[in-house]
């Protein structure tokens, strides 16, 4: 991890010494679209887990272009995410049958290098593909609803979580590397969508509540309380059955080795605040000419 973000680190930093001649757009945006969950509580396929474990998601970022090819990006995202084992055609995880619902609320540093290069001016090609990658800091909050009610799962401590002999509670505050790709479509000079996917590697595996391995029913009873056991196993609700299903500590829950993933999708209207030679051109505006 800490090799990772040295990187990240090192590859923002060195984007504020590009020379300062070239190309300095500067932008504002607005996007909307939809935040999607990947980790424990996954669907059977990418597909269902889109149609299954997003939610919507809002956007608003601020860009410079340092040259025509790389520039740096700040944004602040919300959104919603959500994972059920209801969803899975697997016996196991169906059996399980967990489930989770999230908000997200993020900040972060991408730098950005575009393909083809990025110009408003007329003339220019109106269709320009990027890559980002950066460095993010979120806040996410797990929740389940269990009997008609909603409780927050990270002060329960499901998986033992606080006991003696446990880890203490994870942290609902944890760091991401987010990283992918999309293309802007150049409207005006003042003026361009951009449509794209971003993942992030979450540096936590508690985004669904779900990491490592059951704590037996009644130990967990007596140590972190009924509603963190009955929230902890929840096999009895699926199987009709009125009893807890008693498992030994220490039997699989989830998989730590992989933490979680998030990601955002968006479409986003982006207005230019500055030109290639750093002028305010917000309110002048004249339509490009398609150039391929």
């Amino acid at each position: 991890m800490k090799n990772i973000l040295q990187v990240v680190m090192t590859i923002l930093f060195s984007l504020f010494f590009i020379n300062k001649n070239n190309a300095q757009y500067s932008e504002f945006g607005v996007g909307l679209g939809f935040s999607t969950y990947w980790g424990d509580l996954n669907g059977p396929s990418f597909g269902t887990n889109l149609t299954k474990n997003s939610g919507l998601a809002l956007q608003l970022n601020g860009r410079k272009l340092f040259s025509k090819n790389v520039g740096i990006r700040a944004s602040f995202s919300f959104g919603n995410v959500k994972g059920n084992d209801a969803n899975s055609t697997i016996d196991w995880q169906q059996i399980r049958n967990l489930s989770f619902k999230s908000s997200l609320v993020e900040l972060a540093v991408m730098g950005e290098f575009y393909i083809f290069g990025f110009d408003t001016e007329p003339g220019s090609s109106i269709f320009s593909p990027y890559f980002t990658a950066g460095l993010a800091g979120f806040r996410f909050n797990p929740k389940t609803v269990y009997r008609g009610n909603e409780y927050s799962l990270q002060p329960l401590g499901t998986e033992g979580q606080g006991m003696p002999g446990f880890r203490d509670k994870y942290s609902l505050y944890n760091i991401s590397i987010p990283f992918g790709g999309g293309a802007k479509i150049i409207l005006s000079e003042t003026m361009n969508i951009g449509i794209e996917m971003i993942i992030r590697r979450s540096f936590t595996d508690y985004l669904d509540d779900v990491s490592t391995n059951y704590v037996n029913y009644d130990d967990l009873n007596a140590g972190n309380g009924t509603l963190a056991a009955n929230l902890g196993n929840r096999m009895n609700e699926f199987l009709g059955q009125a009893e807890p299903v008693q498992l030994p500590t220490g039997d699989q829950r989830g998989g730590a080795k992989v933490k979680d993933y998030y990601f955002f999708s968006m479409v986003s209207f982006n207005f230019m605040l500055t030109d290639s030679k750093g002028k305010k051109r917000f309110g002048r505006s004249k339509v490009n000419c398609p150039s391929f």
